[in-house]
């Protein structure tokens, strides 16, 4: 019996012109996910690279927010004697005391950077505002932490060289100084003294932070040019008022020994002939400080240094911002930016809303 034998068909090849334009379909896929990565790559090596250029300024954004939200004014209640404007009896006569109030030998301000400062600061040397307070920031002589030990802090933008801040082993070199805007930290062992007489907090009570501040500061970050704050309320408290959350200091001033920092310069308490007492925001944190920060990268800060010939430039008259209206906020940051991006300067702009968590707020004080 014979068999029919099977057929076999033969496979079909690939011809070479699919060949080919499978290795062009493969090559411009290549081509693409090459590009791609390469986009990657350098996105990612620039976020990095600003990441690392603007590092100091955001480890210094944070210092500043963090000392600020343990600020305090440990406030306690005394008697208060018209005759005497304090919880001194008086010693002519014998008489009651007018009205139990708070009190506190501790402060807190904020403000124009020149105002605070005052000696030799400038509109172009110390732009923006300044902040001097207390917080238990433990820090002792030897630099050692001691819990919560109290101590007086403050913060400000400076222009100057670096000659004080060199290492003993570089006075002796031709070495170039470098001028550039610094943020200063004022940080005071809690055991400094300025005489015999003890903390300056209570024997310089009107200007203890000027006592001792350049021996007392420190350089915090580099190519910071800008510091503004706002001292406000919440705002629930804002709206419940019925009034803008920066108006306990439209005019960004604040300080504690103030009854209202919307009029400063009134220290003394009022009491009606009721016997009512009227201290404001008198020995009160406020309740929210918000915090912005502008600072450049090192070849904006090299290039405005040489264009300025290493002196300092009153830029916030330039740009047309005074900060000195906390309503116009925002337009006085806008006209800065704009006027930062026209000089072509890589800037970062910084901004964070610290909850002063010792802050004791009564809205029916006032």
């Amino acid at each position: 019996m014979k068999t029919r034998p099977h057929s076999r068909r033969g496979g079909r090849a690939f011809t070479l012109v699919e060949l080919l334009l499978a290795t062009v379909l493969l090559s411009m896929l290549l081509l693409v996910m090459v590009g791609t990565v390469d986009t990657v790559r350098r996105s990612t090596t620039t976020a990095r690279g600003k990441t690392q250029q603007y590092r100091e300024a955001r480890l210094a954004f944070d210092l500043i927010t963090s000392s600020l939200s343990r600020a305090t004014l440990n406030t306690y209640w005394d008697y208060y004697y018209t005759d005497t404007a304090s919880n001194a009896a008086p010693t002519s006569s014998v008489k009651p005391p007018s009205a139990y109030v708070r009190q506190s030998e501790l402060q807190f301000q904020s403000g124009k950077a020149t105002t605070l400062i005052g000696k030799n600061a400038t509109p172009a040397t110390n732009p923006g505002h300044a902040l001097f307070f207390q917080a238990p920031l433990g820090l002792t002589q030897d630099q050692r932490t001691q819990g919560s030990l109290l101590n007086s802090r403050g913060f400000a933008i400076q222009y100057g060289d670096d000659a004080a801040n060199r290492p003993p082993f570089l006075a002796d070199y031709s070495i170039p100084r470098r001028s550039r805007y610094r943020l200063i930290e004022y940080r005071p062992p809690a055991e400094k003294t300025t005489d015999s007489l003890g903390n300056p907090i209570y024997t310089h009570p009107a200007d203890w932070f000027r006592q001792d501040l350049d021996k007392s500061a420190r350089v915090v970050a580099e190519n910071i040019i800008l510091l503004v704050l706002s001292p406000q309320v919440s705002a629930d408290s804002a709206r419940a008022a019925g009034k803008p959350a920066h108006w306990i200091a439209p005019g960004y001033t604040y300080n504690s020994l103030d009854l209202n920092n919307a009029t400063p310069d009134v220290e003394n308490v009022t009491v009606s002939k009721s016997g009512e007492v009227v201290q404001g925001t008198q020995h009160l944190l406020p309740p929210v400080v918000v915090v912005t920060m502008i600072a450049l990268d090192e070849v904006s800060a090299t290039r405005w240094a040489a264009s300025s010939g290493d002196k300092p430039v009153d830029f916030l008259n330039q740009a047309g911002a005074s900060f000195t209206d906390a309503a116009s906020f925002s337009t006085d940051l806008d006209a800065v930016e704009a006027w930062l991006r026209a000089q072509k300067l890589n800037f970062e702009t910084f901004t964070a809303t610290v909850i002063l968590r010792n802050a004791r707020w009564d809205s029916r004080t006032f």
